[in-house]
């Protein structure tokens, strides 16, 4: 807004040079058209001593030397107007010129703004490229462990299965231990009574004792699934309590990475934010830097102009200088001129001596 309001003073300034120097030429033309280039001029300087007519010539030297004083006061005004105009012309060229100063330091530092914010562009595309791959990498081990979680929770539903088929196998070998004690005591009170038979009881007391190795086998070998599934009991109950601390660290871990996905998330948006607007102030900056460029050669061409108008300016004072000399020194000459002829009026007729006197 300064810089169009400075460019407008300046059109102004320029137009009133050339009004002033059209007003002054004008003057000076009809000046000497009215005191240099009439007919009473040489009437003025060779009839002088000649004509009768005294009376009337001295009313146009007196007329003339009105007018050359009259064009002098208005050449003077001129000549003032033009100085006032010529001061406020300086001081708008130094003005100017310190604005045009001011703007080249100014295009200076945006140009350094324009190539700084093209850096800080390009640095935020590519943290706005390192965020969107950080970003993928997070959702995909959020992924990796909602998978691992799923797993873990499957292994700890099959431990589980594992630790109440082991109870339900202690019990069935807990029946199996009580039946072969149960077959022993049997066969040894078949054993008892195939004795008291005597001969008849031969045959039965062998059977009875064949069952009772049999139970014992059994037996035997009950306590030792007991035994084996008691330990597969403890181990899985074991397993069981680390699958479930295992599960329930998955879970929290699966949250955490969830949480750090989101909040991912929202850097990544932040980051696209940045470099949106980094972008566009980048742009922005290009756009004004060349603003500056455009307003820089305005101001330029407006002091070129000043300094041309001063110039002008200076001329015309010299011009008008001169022509007020040259007016003074006329109507100084014309001043000369009337006084000569007043005193030719003045001077009396002189008789003729030689004639003879009367008879």
């Amino acid at each position: 807004m300064t810089l169009y309001l400075l460019a407008s003073v300046s059109i102004v300034l320029l137009g009133t040079t050339i009004f002033f120097a059209y007003r002054y030429n004008d003057l000076r033309k009809k000046v000497l058209d009215e005191e240099y280039h009439t007919p009473f001029e040489p009437e003025l300087v060779t009839e002088i001593p000649e004509t009768t007519d005294i009376p009337q010539k001295e009313y146009d030297t007196a007329g003339l030397i009105d007018k050359g004083y009259e064009a002098v006061e208005k050449a003077e005004i001129v000549r003032a107007a033009m100085d006032e105009v010529g001061v406020g012309l300086n001081k708008q060229l130094a003005a100017t010129e310190e604005s045009s100063a001011a703007l080249e330091e100014m295009n200076s530092a945006i140009l350094d703004l324009s190539n700084r914010s093209s850096d800080i562009s390009e640095q935020s595309s590519m943290a706005l490229e390192r965020t969107q791959e950080g970003n993928g990498t997070i959702q995909g081990s959020i992924e990796q462990m909602r998978s691992l979680n799923d797993t873990v929770t499957d292994s700890y539903e099959v431990v589980k299965n594992l630790g109440t088929k082991s109870r339900e196998i202690g019990s069935i070998a807990k029946v199996i231990t009580d039946i072969s004690e149960q077959i022993n005591l049997l066969s040894l009170n078949a054993a008892i009574e195939a004795a008291r038979a005597g001969e008849h009881g031969k045959g039965f007391a062998v059977v009875a004792d064949e069952v009772r190795k049999l139970a014992e086998q059994t037996k035997n070998s009950s306590d030792q699934v007991t035994r084996i599934v008691d330990g597969t009991k403890q181990e899985t109950e074991a397993a069981v309590s680390s699958m479930e601390k295992g599960l329930k660290e998955s879970d929290e871990t699966s949250k955490s990475m969830e949480e750090v996905g989101r909040l991912f998330g929202e850097i990544l948006a932040a980051t696209q934010v940045i470099a949106e607007n980094n972008e566009a102030t980048s742009v922005s900056t290009h756009e004004m830097s060349a603003g500056v460029q455009q307003i820089v050669a305005a101001v330029e061409q407006v002091t070129f102009i000043t300094q041309e108008s001063v110039e002008m300016f200076d001329e015309l004072k010299e011009i008008s200088d001169d022509e007020l000399a040259t007016m003074a020194a006329l109507v100084h000459k014309a001043e000369a001129l009337q006084q000569t002829s007043t005193k030719d009026m003045a001077t009396p007729e002189i008789p003729d001596t030689d004639q003879p006197a009367a008879s």
